[in-house]
């Protein structure tokens, strides 16, 4: 054994060691943070193309930890490829497989819409207890009502809910807040508690169409500011909000009307149920623009005035072949022949680029059995949207087999029709 003594390390070289020791620990670090990443992702792209394998995998000894990368390496090389080579030429079996998978999957579709409206039930009643409990509470904060004005309340109330189904026998009537009772009591009350039950009832929203209801129930004339002053007190006590949209007809703004969520609860107040959505607000998310939404709106109600059954309003995406796809702004049915139509509705402005403006109209055609409905917002916008689509059509022979079908809503309200009576004053038939 040498016993030649150990000689004390110099400064200097345990400064290089360390360092040499820190930076080997660095690179280790560092090698391991991307042997993790790259194992993640790996499992990532597992997850997409091989979720069956890592189910089996996971349910065996040692579970997912003990996979080894060569392993999930050639598993995921193998799923891509079998991908791949299907969607160069997919197999008869995969064709099949595929369909079996949507069936499945509009199958889950159907029962996951069984639960979701036996959900909203139950949401519906939760929030009906929320809007009792509320106004109990607020209630007894207050001091309670005279027996004179309980009545006078108990009378208001009544006429205000004649179609509310009576208290069933045994359950606690709904105690309403202070504000409520003297709204009830309020000289405008029966003119703006029509409109909230109407709103709330209907989900209508367009501000012609409740004045003209307005006026009906009432006996006033449009222009004498009876529903304007209805409306801004509901403004100001919180109960609705108004907004004016861009897209009225000839330049003049219409107005959207829909209920706060004070008006929803004053609602519920009324008529012990919940309000129908807010028909702008339920279509909105499936057009460009708001004015493009109220357009659609006018000219559903000008349909059903003329014996139109109103199906969708802009929730249908149709798939075309190519890849092509078109969404139709109405789906409509008429009423004498039962037969569906899609109905394009198009506004007076700037309508962009032309290439995609004819593929549009050449996709619209395309969904359908050789015709097209269109419904304009005014007379001029109509013999321009002629030109535009003949020519668009004139692409493989489509303006020779098209029907074609417009309108616009500024003749439709003056009450001109085409000579066969129908709507559409504009028609041109297949050669």
């Amino acid at each position: 054994m040498d016993d030649t003594p150990l000689r004390p390390v110099s400064p200097v070289t345990m400064q290089v060691l360390n360092g040499l020791i820190e930076s080997q620990t660095k690179l280790r670090d560092a090698a391991e943070k991307r042997w993790s990443f790259a194992r993640e992702s790996l499992f990532n792209l597992a997850r997409l193309v091989a979720a069956d394998w890592l189910e089996e995998r996971q349910h065996k000894k040692g579970g997912l930890e003990v996979v080894r990368i060569e392993e999930l390496s050639q598993v995921v090389f193998d799923r891509v490829a079998a991908l791949y080579s299907a969607h160069i030429q997919p197999d008869a079996e995969q064709m099949r497989k595929a369909f079996a998978r949507i069936e499945v999957l509009h199958q889950d579709v159907e029962k996951f819409s069984l639960l979701a409206n036996g959900y909203k039930r139950e949401l519906d009643n939760a929030n009906l207890e929320i809007t009792r409990l509320k106004t109990q509470a607020e209630i007894k904060k207050s001091k309670p009502a005279s027996t004179e004005s309980s009545s006078a309340i108990s009378k208001s109330a009544s006429a205000a809910q004649p179609q509310s189904d009576p208290t069933p026998e045994g359950q606690a009537a709904p105690i309403v807040p202070i504000w409520f009772r003297e709204w009830t009591l309020s000289t405008g009350f029966e003119r703006q508690s029509f409109v909230v039950h109407l709103i709330g009832d209907t989900g209508i929203s367009l501000r012609p169409e409740i004045l003209k209801l307005f006026t009906e129930k009432f006996s006033t004339d449009e222009t004498s500011g009876a529903f304007s002053y209805v409306v801004t007190r509901l403004v100001e006590m919180g109960f609705i909000n108004a907004a004016d949209t861009a897209g009225g007809l000839k330049g003049r703004p219409a107005k959207t009307i829909w209920l706060t969520n004070l008006g929803e609860s004053v609602y519920v107040l009324l008529s012990g149920k919940q309000p129908l959505k807010s028909e702008f607000e339920d279509i909105r998310p499936a057009h460009s623009t708001d004015a493009h939404a109220v357009l659609i709106l006018k000219a559903c109600s000008m349909l059903e005035a003329n014996g139109y059954e109103i199906l969708s309003k802009g929730k249908i995406t149709l798939n075309l072949p190519d890849g092509r796809v078109t969404y139709p702004d109405i789906l409509a049915v008429s009423q004498t022949t039962r037969k569906e139509i899609y109905i394009e509705v198009e506004r007076d402005a700037g309508k962009g680029d032309t290439d995609a403006r004819e593929r549009k109209w050449q996709n619209a055609f395309d969904s359908g059995p050789d015709c097209l409905f269109v419904i304009g917002e005014n007379g001029s916008l109509q013999k321009r949207l002629i030109q535009e689509i003949f020519h668009a059509l004139a692409s493989e022979a489509r303006l020779e087999r098209a029907d074609l079908y417009m309108t616009n809503l500024d003749v439709l309200k003056t009450g001109q029709r085409h000579p066969d009576g129908s709507i559409w004053v504009f028609q041109k038939h297949k050669k």
